[in-house]
C-alpha cells in the first residue's frame, strides 16, 4: 500500500471518466443541465441564477467558470467560459480558458453583463487574490458593465479569529470602486450563527450555500448602480 502525505505527490489520472467525475464533484450546477436534458416539460433554473438573469441588462452576458452551459440551453445568447477542457467534450458550445489572463483574447466581444457564480477556481487566495482575478475579468468589460461576483468565505485565507469577517469582506468590497473602477450595487453577506443543540454541541460543518456561495457582491464597471430588482 502506497502511502500519499501531500495531494502533489500522487499521480491524477487523465482518462475521461475521471475527469468528468473531478469536474462535476465541483460544480454542483451540472445537476441542473442533467435534469434538464431529461424534462421536456419543465426546466430547472437555480434561484440565484433566476436573480441575476432578472438583473442582467440588454447586451452580451458571459457566465465565467460556473456551469452556465445549463442556462444557454434556455437562453441561447449566454456566452459560457469555462476553465477545464473536459466540459468541451459534451457541451461542445463552450469557450475553453484555462488561465485568466487569456480571456481578452478568447472572448470575440466585450459584454455588459459578466457572472462568476462561487467557482472553485478562486478558492484558497486572499481577498488580494480576488482583486488580481477580477482585474482579468474587467478587461472585458464595457463601461456600465453589471458583475455578479460570488464566493464562500471559507475558502478564503483569513485569520478567523482576530478578523470581524463581514468588515474584512464589505471593506474589500467598497474598495474596488478606487481599484478597478467596480462600484458596489448590492450585497449579500450571510455567515451561520453557531447555536448548540439541545446537548450542548456546536454544529461542526461550516458550509453556508454550498451551491452559491454566502458571499455575494454585485458591481458596477465604470457606471453607476442600477435598481435592483
Amino acid at each position: 500500500m502506497k502511502f500519499i502525505e501531500h495531494f502533489n505527490q500522487s499521480t491524477l489520472k487523465t482518462d475521461w471518466r475521471t475527469l468528468y467525475r473531478r469536474y462535476r464533484l465541483g460544480r454542483l450546477k451540472h445537476s441542473y443541465w442533467l435534469k434538464n436534458r431529461k424534462n421536456n416539460k419543465k426546466v430547472y433554473i437555480d434561484e440565484y441564477d433566476y436573480k441575476i438573469l432578472s438583473n442582467c441588462q440588454p447586451g452580451h452576458t458571459l457566465f465565467f467558470s460556473s456551469a452556465g452551459y445549463y442556462l444557454k440551453d434556455i437562453y441561447p445568447e449566454i456566452t459560457v467560459v469555462e476553465q477545464f477542457d473536459v466540459v468541451k467534450t459534451f457541451y461542445p458550445d463552450v469557450i475553453i480558458c484555462p488561465d485568466r489572463s487569456a480571456l481578452r483574447s478568447l472572448v470575440p466581444n466585450k459584454v455588459d453583463n459578466f457572472a462568476m457564480v462561487n467557482n472553485r477556481a478562486e478558492m484558497w487566495t486572499t481577498v488580494d487574490g480576488l482583486t488580481e482575478h477580477l482585474s482579468h475579468y474587467v478587461k472585458i468589460m464595457n463601461p456600465g458593465c453589471r458583475v455578479f461576483y460570488s464566493f464562500r468565505d471559507t475558502q478564503m485565507y483569513v485569520n478567523r479569529l482576530t478578523t470581524d469577517l463581514y468588515y474584512h469582506f464589505l471593506n474589500w468590497a467598497q474598495s474596488l470602486e478606487h481599484k478597478l473602477g467596480l462600484t458596489l450595487s448590492w450585497y449579500d453577506v450571510q455567515f451561520p450563527k453557531k447555536e448548540p443543540n439541545e446537548l450542548g454541541d456546536y454544529d461542526l460543518f461550516e458550509n453556508p450555500d454550498t451551491t452559491n456561495g454566502n458571499l455575494k457582491f454585485w458591481f458596477t464597471y465604470k457606471g453607476t448602480p442600477w435598481k435592483i430588482v
